[in-house]
């Protein structure tokens, strides 16, 4: 064991670091690897990170116990302004667990897959507003999309007065919570008012509050008179705690302001890094062409060819290897000391994933740079090498439901338009945590 308690990292103070952290986080993890070798400490306002960047460690980190290893904690000081504490994403321990295997069932399998054709026609109606021949932002138009199909899935709600309510709020929220990485510190999260910046959060987030609380109250009416109802709302009525007691009206709200905002937030992001990557590769967007028509034909997209759609598939995932939206995925707090590749890391430290130096190591990746689907038709995805969703018992629970969305929105989108980028080469921007298309990855319709 070295002697040292922490890996090595830059000697800057915390606010450089900082800093470079939040105006460009990609080149700065890169220099750090350059400069200090594949495991490093970064000292930024969140806390002292440790940064992790091989399969080997990274397996360490998520397989090891996660009763030292704290994965809600580390998401409560990040997020825990916004998302509350008795939820999935900041629990730790056996309730984390209880309550993972009780929100598991919609997102996977069968109950997944009856999204398919709700997924596709969504798409189809926003595709339908989309100017021709003019460039425009395909981000805001893919938060739309994810937006409307979480509602659905959440709330059984696609149209109407309490739908429209709730989309405004919550795309509210999330532009003004994603607006400055800063925000998620709590040294800078001073209520001022609503038109400071952390206080128009605290209005919006109120407000959503209430109309949350709203159709809480309201479906556990409907549920006693009508029975229960297929959507995730009305699983989340019926659950218990450990103690069989049902969710409290906090926990519900808080609950469904993490799946609300996680559920279109990312998967929008993600949809348009994929879009960015497959339309500056012409020869992967024929090969996607060729796939859709020999698969899919004149037929309709659904839950049975969407799946034959292999290509596709692998093409989301080489996206997802080059452009990961987070900087750190899968962050853990220690509660005691924890030894990983010679260092004895103290107990408070945060240890985190770094899929972007992760999924550039050559050794893993040949020619990392270039953008290759094939790599994910001639191997299976191996948990520690490919981390954009985190991994062990914290890999997102919306990991297949984001993945299969995203395969059915490209699908839809290659199936009925043509587009090409607008501005080439994408610059890579931020938005609040995730790392984004600076521009939202302009596009233009050239032909239906």
């Amino acid at each position: 064991m070295r002697q040292e308690q922490l890996p090595v990292g830059p000697s800057a103070p915390m606010l450089f670091q900082t800093a470079r952290m939040v105006r460009n986080p990609l080149s700065y993890l890169e220099q750090c690897r350059r400069e200090f070798g594949d495991i490093f400490t970064l000292r930024i306002a969140l806390g002292t990170m440790v940064h992790l960047t091989t399969p080997a460690n990274i397996k360490v980190l998520f397989t090891g116990e996660p009763e030292n290893l704290l994965a809600g904690e580390a998401n409560y000081n990040l997020f825990g302004a916004i998302s509350g504490r008795g939820t999935v994403f900041t629990m730790d321990g056996e309730a984390h667990l209880h309550r993972r295997r009780l929100l598991s069932p919609p997102f996977r399998g069968e109950r997944m897959l009856q999204y398919t054709e709700l997924m596709r026609d969504i798409t189809e109606q926003v595709i339908a507003t989309w100017p021709v021949h003019r460039p425009f932002a395909l981000h805001p138009y893919m938060q739309q999309i994810t937006l409307r199909v979480i509602l659905a899935a959440v709330f059984g709600l696609e149209v109407g007065p309490q739908a429209d309510g709730l989309s405004h709020l919550l795309a509210m929220l999330a532009n003004v919570g994603t607006s400055s990485p800063l925000l998620l510190m709590p040294m800078l999260q001073w209520d001022l008012g609503r038109y400071s910046p952390w206080g128009r959060i605290v209005h919006l987030l109120k407000k959503t509050h209430t109309a949350l609380d709203l159709e809480i109250g309201r479906r556990r009416g409907l549920n006693q008179e009508s029975g229960s109802r297929e959507d995730i709302l009305s699983l989340l009525l019926e659950i218990k705690d450990e103690e069989e007691h049902p969710l409290t009206d906090q926990e519900l709200r808080d609950e469904l302001i993490v799946m609300l905002l996680a559920g279109h937030e990312t998967t929008g992001t993600t949809l348009a890094w994929v879009f960015e990557r497959i339309l500056s590769e012409p020869d992967v967007l024929e090969k996607i062409r060729v796939e859709l028509a020999a698969v899919v034909g004149n037929e309709r997209l659904d839950r049975q060819n969407i799946a034959r759609l292999e290509f596709l598939e692998a093409t989301i995932k080489e996206a997802m290897r080059v452009r990961p939206i987070m900087p750190q995925a899968g962050v853990r707090k220690l509660a005691a000391p924890f030894e990983i590749a010679g260092y004895k890391l103290p107990a408070g430290t945060l240890v985190a994933n770094t899929p972007h130096l992760l999924h550039r190591n050559p050794d893993l990746y040949p020619e990392p740079d270039r953008f290759l689907p094939e790599r994910f038709l001639r191997r299976n995805v191996n948990p520690y090498e490919w981390t954009p969703f985190g991994g062990g018992v914290r890999r997102c629970l919306g990991m297949a439901f984001a993945l299969h969305e995203i395969k059915v929105v490209l699908a839809t989108v290659f199936t009925k338009i043509r587009l090409r980028l607008a501005d080439s080469p994408v610059k890579v921007g931020r938005r609040g945590f995730f790392i984004a298309p600076a521009d939202g990855t302009r596009v233009v319709v050239v032909g239906i």
